[in-house]
């Protein structure tokens, strides 16, 4: 092993550990592994930089708008109609999984989850099932829909993005279509009969929050001949408390929030706080205007506007101290509690450094989700509104959209092509505007795809690959080509367990390319293998971004996602092995 391969193993080792432990920011991660590899020589700058000029990648953005673009066309309309309060649990399942897998085969997966979690809950909700019954087969239903086609998740994209870098042969939409139909029918087959038993039926976290209110909030008045009194919220120093956040104020019949720091107080104004309920105590106790009323109404109020939230993988405010994060200003919100890892996060809330996957449960002003970006925070508690009835022509113009995918997936006209023109059309049609377009684009999820494109660069350029495939070899190849198959399936289905799909693909591509070669097997059977092993991540929340997005609304633990996934991971590992080996004739 020579120098580079030293530097390439070890600067990779690190990355994965943390991405598992979340020491920084994942794009961070990312990018700090290509300087190493840049300043240690393993990278030029130019081969660092090829991402940036790479087909795939572009068009992963471009499926991102489009995929917004077709949910403010069809979205709410058409949900409304599937959630049917008239249906049993499993057949609301049902239904869900299969709507959600066909849409996650023509578009980007995690706005369809962010889109749906709302609905579902709202759903479960009103017919007294706990949404944790159908949470995780609405992450896993739209993994195994993505498989379906080249473009149904990043994944396949960045896959194909590397092997057009070195010249493989390229993969086509029967590759994914027949395997991915395949394991997406058993996707829903075994939820149907067997994982809806094995799934939790957790109380939902918003409830055990509202059962002990007295936890979260306290209630103060400003009582006659306080010095207070004829102040405004900024002048009488309650806008920006230190561990506090100023949530309503109650005179009379008159609810007022969000909280203006214009707002003048009057006498037997009922101000309500959350935060460190022992900074609200000191700051009564500094005798500086409020008292706490002799008539506690926290418990029977209920007027509260809380909502829950959830931080996506790829969240700026991931590796960020919420002091620091300037949240309450920038949605409107106040933290009352965090949950991770299925638990409560106990301590200061300004002190805690946010994590991908991190469930919030906010106090919020009356329009929250309008000054919020879907990119670092989901708002899940509410079902979104109904959408505007839009003319004739633009749902055709949504119809055409899903005409010109399926050109692009079968290669009849380019797939970038197919995607310039769609959204084109959306822009034309006012359905996108500038404004949106900036705020789907999300710059870590670039820096984390150019950086994983150049890791693979670099795993290949030093032989690193090379030397994996061979030690690989040694001890496999005497099983046979369908046993080095399914070594590299099992290998990249428990690395994407620990890390990213983007990062696990990407590490992987170098050693199936080079598998491939020693074996004197054509490329593809292996390509594939990596393709669905690193996009199979069933039985952790943290190697996918749909999972982690459902872990805190449903209350999950690590522990669930095992118990539920491992059996769907052996269907899913035996069902694309033997589909591989018979179809490429192995």
């Amino acid at each position: 092993m020579d120098f580079h391969q030293l530097i390439v193993f070890v600067v990779i080792i690190l990355l994965v550990v943390s991405l598992y432990k979340e020491w920084i920011n994942p794009s961070l991660s990312f990018f700090g592994t290509v300087v190493v590899l840049l300043l240690s020589g393993v990278l030029t700058p130019n081969e660092a930089l090829m991402g940036l000029a790479n087909q795939q990648v572009a068009v992963i953005f471009l499926l991102m708008l489009i995929t917004a673009g077709i949910r403010s066309i069809f979205g709410g309309e058409f949900f409304l109609k599937l959630f049917s309060d008239t249906l049993a649990p499993k057949k609301f399942m049902l239904r869900m999984m299969v709507s959600v897998s066909t849409l996650s085969a023509f578009l980007n997966n995690t706005p369809i989850v962010a889109f749906m979690i709302p609905y579902v809950k709202d759903w479960a909700d009103r017919n007294n099932h706990p949404s944790s019954k159908f949470l995780i087969p609405l992450s896993f239903a739209t993994i195994a829909g993505g498989m379906i086609t080249v473009i149904g998740t990043s994944t396949n994209l960045i896959l194909l993005g590397l092997i057009n870098e070195y010249d493989q042969k390229s993969l086509q939409y029967s590759d994914f279509i027949y395997l991915g139909m395949i394991v997406t029918l058993f996707t829903w087959i075994y939820f149907y009969f067997f994982g809806f038993n094995l799934l939790p039926s957790n109380t939902p976290r918003i409830d055990n929050v509202k059962s002990h209110i007295k936890e979260y909030i306290v209630e103060t008045v400003v009582f006659d001949g306080s010095p207070l009194v004829g102040k405004s919220i900024a002048d009488a120093g309650l806008r920006k408390l230190k561990d506090l956040f100023l949530v309503e104020i109650i005179r009379g019949d008159r609810l007022i929030s969000p909280v203006s720091p214009d707002e003048t107080l009057k006498v037997n104004d009922y101000l309500f706080f959350s935060g460190n309920t022992k900074s609200i105590f000191n700051l009564i106790n500094e005798d500086n205007g409020l008292k706490i009323p002799k008539e506690d109404r926290v418990e029977s109020r209920g007027q509260f506007n809380f909502t829950e939230a959830v931080i996506p993988a790829n969240s700026d405010l991931i590796g960020t101290r919420i002091k620091d994060s300037d949240f309450r200003k920038r949605y409107n919100a106040s933290i009352v509690a965090l949950h991770r890892n299925g638990k409560r996060v106990s301590g200061k809330v300004g002190e805690m450094t946010l994590s991908g996957g991190d469930f919030l449960l906010l106090l919020a002003g009356e329009n929250p989700r309008g000054t919020i970006h879907e990119r670092n925070l989901f708002l899940i508690s509410k079902s979104l509104k109904l959408f505007t009835k839009r003319p004739w022509w633009i749902t055709t113009i949504g119809i055409i959209s899903f005409a010109l995918l399926a050109l692009g997936i079968t290669g009849v006209i380019p797939l970038f092509t197919a995607c310039l023109l769609i959204l084109l059309a959306f822009v034309l049609s006012k359905v996108l505007n500038l404004v949106e377009i900036r705020r789907h684009l999300d710059l870590n999820l670039l820096l984390i795809l150019v950086c994983s494109l150049a890791i693979g660069v670099a795993l290949v350029k030093s032989g690193a690959g090379d030397s994996v495939a061979s030690f690989m070899l040694t001890y496999i190849q005497d099983f046979g080509i369908i046993s080095i198959i399914a070594t590299l399936f099992i290998a990249t289905t428990l690395l994407t367990a620990l890390i990213t799909n983007a990062a696990a693909v990407s590490i992987m591509f170098p050693i199936a390319m080079s598998l491939s070669h020693f074996s004197g097997v054509s490329s593809t059977p292996f390509f594939i293998a990596i393709a669905f092993a690193a996009s199979g991540d069933f039985i952790t929340p943290i190697g996918y971004q749909t999972n982690l997005m459902v872990y805190g609304p449903g209350g999950y633990s690590f522990k669930d996602f095992f118990k539920v996934g491992l059996p769907l991971t052996i269907i899913y590992m035996i069902t694309c092995i033997s589909f591989i080996s018979w179809y490429y004739g192995l």
